[in-house]
């Protein structure tokens, strides 16, 4: 799994427009999206405490974009779950829905590494490699 965040664009007033990109599991999904750097950061740190049970999901949804790490059998396997929403005519539209099995140390480590990411302002691309299971 490849994922990156790219911030585009910042506002005056903090807000940020990224570009969001994933491939894995043999689909791939790019999309623009607008958000702040504290909203990733608790993003993040929920990520790090994944899973506290085998109920246990984490969100970060914003307009276009909903990333999902969910627990899905009894014994704790894990994945990421990307959805991807662009709307428009018929011509730019398009909607992305895939998961990726990953190990829930890999999901932690996406979690510290974002929240390390957040912390140091966030001016060059976040880029996040892992091995799927």
């Amino acid at each position: 799994m490849l994922l990156t965040l790219e911030p585009l664009w910042r506002d005056h007033d903090g807000m940020l427009k990224f570009q969001f990109s994933v491939q894995a599991s043999g689909f791939a999904a790019k999309v623009n999206f607008y958000g702040d750097l504290e909203t990733l950061e608790a993003f993040g740190c929920s990520l790090c405490r994944f899973p506290r049970s085998l109920k246990d999901e984490v969100t970060f949804e914003n307009g276009s974009i909903a990333l999902r790490a969910f627990v899905f059998d009894g014994v704790g396997h894990s994945a990421l779950e990307i959805e991807c929403q662009r709307s428009g005519t018929r011509l730019v539209s398009a909607h992305s829905l895939f998961a990726v099995e990953l190990e829930p140390a890999t999901i932690n480590r996406l979690g510290s590494e974002l929240v390390s990411w957040t912390s140091s302002d966030a001016e060059e691309a976040f880029v996040f490699t892992a091995e799927q299971r």
